[in-house]
């Protein structure tokens, strides 16, 4: 096996999970949504209310792009952008009704996700590629 063999089975398993999400936020009537604002969106529904820079370091994406992503979402009614009142350059982002409504949803995306690995590695099979994969991404 070659080390670029690596990265393009990484890169395929991105792209079946991204498949996968699609499927099921099209059979949801999520049409609004991408895979690329699931990760503010999680993070959203397990902080409530969260501040645009710690946004985007949790979410490990740019502070432009996390921008960018979230004015779509606040375009299609998921959260609001608020003034950070700790910090007079900050701003803070936080779900609205209908984000917290996409829970549900989101959780069985989550399920769907795992089963993905799960049909294929033993439990310790996955545990083993979650810290090899860590390492190679965090070092």
């Amino acid at each position: 096996m070659t080390y670029s063999a690596i990265f393009s089975h990484a890169s395929r398993l991105r792209e079946a999970g991204n498949r996968f999400i699609l499927a099921e936020l099209e059979k949801a009537g999520l049409s609004d949504i991408a895979p690329s604002h699931g990760d503010i969106l999680v993070r959203l529904l397990a902080c409530e209310t969260c501040n645009m820079g710690e946004l985007a370091k949790q979410v490990r994406r740019t502070k432009s792009t996390v921008t960018a992503l979230v004015e779509k979402l606040e375009r299609n009614g998921y959260v609001l952008r608020m003034p950070d009142p700790a910090d007079s350059r900050g701003v803070l982002v936080r779900l609205t009704d209908k984000g917290r409504a996409l829970e549900p949803a989101f959780e069985a995306i989550s399920s769907g996700l795992q089963r993905l690995i799960t049909d294929r590695l033993s439990k310790e099979e996955a545990e083993l590629l979650d810290r090899l994969l860590d390492k190679c991404v965090n070092g």
